[in-house]
């Protein structure tokens, strides 16, 4: 039986497939007011200036570009440039030194994961990306998404670390995988971006229930502290960054030996304070049309966001 978390969960995502729902949302009046505490704009130039905002309050960043799928050539293209513009841009503004700004990537952004050319197309693409995001004192990691392209983004992110073997990937605590996942990564010195997901439970290849997903979540964190990478600790749960911690201090882990991760607009409070303690703490700027998956993805992860934004659009149309 679902606890009531799940079951909101649940409802937030069919709710979020309903077009009509969406276009309400899309239209309302409050709907930019509101976002602009999760998305970081439209424009590079957004985010940029985000990114400096967050950057001088001691937070460093990973931006992520909210763009299309690559179901054409031109859209994977678009997303190349769109990124290269931001490195440029990030570099003009001087805040490519000290490793403090970072890239997140969607592979299927750049290239269709279910077809094998797709991928291909993906790997090329990114491999640009990488590069030159490298040369400006960028790393990269990769976002990890639906089920169905997992293997397909651990291929792509192996590929692209035999050549760079800074760039990053993310693992979902929610999937059965994530500990073999982590394993792996650790042993071979990977940076992970450790994560929850948002998820539907009860899909196959996931655990059945939120408690499953934190034991999850802190068996894989162990792993990755005691393994030879560097762990990204994304998560807003004060338990695991508690966690994160303590296992810091027994594997002889130093404050910058691993990082925390928060998205834009969760947590400011505590983002700052570890910040101000002298932890890495990094801040996820998400910005780019493609705005609405996005926001559905964060309700569902954090299901008490529902009633935050929907009260928030009524109260101003």
């Amino acid at each position: 039986m679902l606890d009531p978390a799940d079951s909101l969960r649940l409802a937030s995502l069919r709710l979020a497939r309903v077009h009509r729902v969406q276009s309400v949302i899309e239209e309302s009046p409050g709907t930019r007011e509101v976002l602009a505490r999760y998305i970081a704009g439209d424009t590079t130039r957004t985010a940029v200036d985000a990114s400096r905002d967050l950057m001088e309050t001691g937070r460093d960043v990973t931006v992520a570009y909210l763009g299309p799928d690559a179901d054409t050539r031109a859209n994977s293209d678009a997303t190349v440039v769109e990124h290269l513009r931001l490195v440029e841009q990030a570099r003009e503004r001087g805040l490519t030194r000290g490793r403090r700004f970072e890239l997140s990537v969607r592979p299927a952004a750049f290239g269709r994961l279910d077809q094998t050319t797709g991928q291909e197309l993906a790997l090329t693409q990114l491999r640009r990306v990488v590069r030159a995001a490298h040369n400006a004192g960028v790393e990269t990691t990769l976002d990890m998404e639906g089920l169905d392209s997992v293997e397909a983004t651990m291929r792509i992110a192996d590929a692209l670390r035999a050549d760079l073997p800074t760039v990053g990937v993310t693992v979902q605590a929610a999937l059965l995988r994530a500990e073999g996942d982590c394993e792996r990564l650790a042993g071979a010195g990977a940076r992970v971006r450790l994560v929850k997901s948002a998820y539907t439970l009860h899909e196959r290849g996931t655990f059945d229930a939120a408690p499953d997903v934190d034991r999850s979540y802190a068996r894989c964190l162990a792993i990755l502290m005691r393994g030879n990478g560097y762990p990204m600790v994304a998560t807003h749960d004060p338990r695991l960054t508690d966690l994160a911690e303590r296992l810091a201090q027994v594997t002889g882990r130093g404050p910058r030996d691993y990082e925390h991760q928060m998205y834009l607009g969760i947590r400011p409070l505590e983002q700052t304070s570890l910040a101000d303690r002298g932890m890495r703490m990094r801040v996820y700027v998400p910005y780019g049309p493609s705005w609405y998956s996005y926001l559905v993805q964060r309700v569902a992860e954090r299901p008490t966001n529902v009633t935050f934004f929907l009260r928030s659009l009524l109260t101003r149309r």
